[in-house]
This record gives structure tokens, C-alpha cells and sequence, in this order.
């Protein structure tokens, strides 16, 4: 298992539990992100489309959501 070191100044003052928390959650979220990357890898390792495709496929999809939730008065 890795093990992190934080040297903090003492002129900081720190709750390490709350320091502590905070470490967890980041490293948790960041392990989640990679499960999520490697997962999608897998499923879309046999796609044909370019990668320009994908952004332009993805900017069609991000403005329909926009308009959607414009249209339902959310922004």
C-alpha cells in the first residue's frame, strides 16, 4: 500500500482529522475517476469514431442539454 506524507509548518495550524478527511475524499474520488476512465477504455476500445467525432458528437449533445433545460426554465 502507498503511504502519502504531508509536512505541514507549525505555524499552520491544522486539525488533522479534518486534514485527514479531506486526504480520504481526494483519494477517493480519484481512484473513482479512474475506475470510470478504465471502464469506459474498455467499452469503447472497438469504436470506430476519431476522436475529433467524439468532441464534435460530445458539443452537439452538451448544446441539446443546454437547450432542454433552458426550454424547462432551469437557466
Amino acid at each position: 500500500m502507498a503511504e502519502v506524507v504531508i509536512k505541514i509548518p507549525d505555524r499552520f495550524k491544522v486539525d488533522m482529522s479534518d486534514l485527514a478527511k479531506g486526504v480520504e475524499e481526494f483519494v477517493n474520488l480519484r481512484l473513482a475517476m479512474d475506475l470510470m476512465l478504465e471502464r469506459l477504455d474498455e467499452l469503447l476500445k472497438n469504436s470506430k469514431l476519431t476522436e475529433e467525432e467524439c468532441i464534435e458528437l460530445g458539443a452537439i449533445v452538451k448544446k441539446g442539454r443546454f437547450e432542454k433545460l433552458r426550454d424547462m426554465g432551469f437557466v
